[in-house]
């Protein structure tokens, strides 16, 4: 399947026809049912006395399916076709790597009543894992580090896109209407219409909406790829997906898979040297293990943000009781990254990070529209007088 790379450079997205090939079409379907049909089961067994019958699965306007929670030997084709020429394919002649690995893969259903429209968005929190135009920039010298996929099974036309707004931050009347609304069509939104088989394939950072989200039948495929062996750290560089449904698959599409969550624990172990090399002031061992990680000469700061933040999550699984699930990715792989370090190691780790955490804070917390949350953090604009040297020199006196 051709794409088209300027296209997406430009308006942020391609939409796809016949991205599931029409004999693989009612097979799909069947095998994303099955799966239904035992999360309808279980989340009737689960839930509590005060919730509807069908538990969460009946309450959610937006039910999700995961597909390594829920796949089984019927269901296992699912997986394999996100591994499919037009899927994993495509993502890799999109991005500029050596590697590109599944980071996600659900599947969006309809609920069981009628719930609208959806608040417009961009996939990153303010200042998270970077300000807004760090992003933009690390975008615009390497490409996409994370792509994200609509794939209709049944004809869909919820999911509504602003093209082109992943080049830019939000305008000001984009700024006020999303003060004012956020749940309404944007003048310069357009709805994606998918057919039965199409898929659209955008960037995270791209403002989009989903419309309105009723009973009608839907099930869109929503996985996530991401890039190793990349020119910096990915801005999506956590993973929703545990290992322990191997067993479900072909042999080769395993061994696929165990290969892939071994660069992820390869990235992990980089990510702890870098760490104990700022835990130990050891300015050589810290750019060598960052030229690594983030070979570009560009936007070597951004991928340090992300440092940051990810520090940040190390030092409240050493210290507060949380699911680290809430606080990074699947939950475990936190785990493992945070037993590199003792609590000790990582209160000395997050107090060197404290000076640029404080360059990248606003006075106050406040509502950033198109955002998903509140924050402290500035949403779009990167230090302007804080560079990686200034980092080290920070931690180095």
């Amino acid at each position: 399947m051709q794409v088209d790379r300027q296209q997406f450079k430009e308006e942020g997205y391609n939409i796809l026809r016949e991205v599931v090939p029409k004999a693989e079409l009612e097979p799909l379907r069947r095998s994303i049912e099955h799966m239904v049909d035992q999360r309808k089961e279980i989340s009737a067994q689960r839930r509590f006395p005060s919730d509807p019958r069908g538990g969460d699965w009946e309450s959610s306007g937006q039910p999700r399916l995961k597909f390594d929670a829920d796949c089984d030997e019927m269901s296992a084709s699912a997986i394999e076709f996100l591994l499919h020429e037009n899927t994993l394919g495509v993502s890799q002649q999109l991005m500029a790597a050596e590697h590109v690995v599944p980071h996600q893969f659900t599947c969006i259903c309809s609920g069981s009543r009628d719930v609208g429209p959806m608040l417009w968005h961009r996939d990153i929190g303010p200042g998270e894992p970077a300000p807004l135009r760090g992003m933009i920039s690390n975008m615009e010298h390497h490409g996409p580090s994370y792509l994200q996929w609509n794939i209709a099974l049944y004809d869909d036309s919820v999911f509504w896109i602003v093209p082109r707004s992943h080049r830019r931050i939000n305008t000001e009347v984009e700024h006020r209407q999303l003060a004012e609304n956020p749940s309404v069509p944007l003048s310069d939104g357009i709805p994606v219409e998918l057919n039965a088989g199409d898929g659209v394939v955008y960037t995270h950072l791209l403002l989009h909406w989903g419309s309105y989200y009723s009973s009608k039948m839907r099930r869109t495929l929503h996985p996530g790829y991401r890039p190793f062996g990349f020119a910096a750290l990915p801005n999506v560089h956590w993973r929703h997906w545990e290992p322990g449904f191997y067993h479900h698959l072909p042999h080769t599409t395993r061994k696929q898979f165990e290969a892939w969550d071994a660069l992820f624990f390869e990235e992990f172990d980089r990510i702890a040297a870098i760490f104990h090399s700022i835990i130990n002031g050891d300015r050589d061992q810290f750019c060598a293990e960052l030229a690594v990680l983030h070979p570009s000469p560009y936007e070597q700061m951004v991928s340090v943000i992300m440092l940051s933040k990810l520090a940040n999550r190390v030092y409240k699984l050493k210290h507060i009781t949380a699911n680290p699930a809430a606080l990074w990715g699947n939950g475990r792989d936190i785990i493992y990254l945070g037993n590199h370090f003792t609590p000790e190691q990582a209160t000395e780790l997050w107090q060197r990070f404290q000076p640029l955490d404080e360059k990248l804070k606003l006075p106050d917390e406040i509502h950033q529209p198109g955002f998903q949350r509140t924050s402290e953090y500035n949403p779009n604009d990167m230090p302007t007088d804080f560079s990686v040297d200034d980092f080290i020199t920070s931690w180095e006196t």
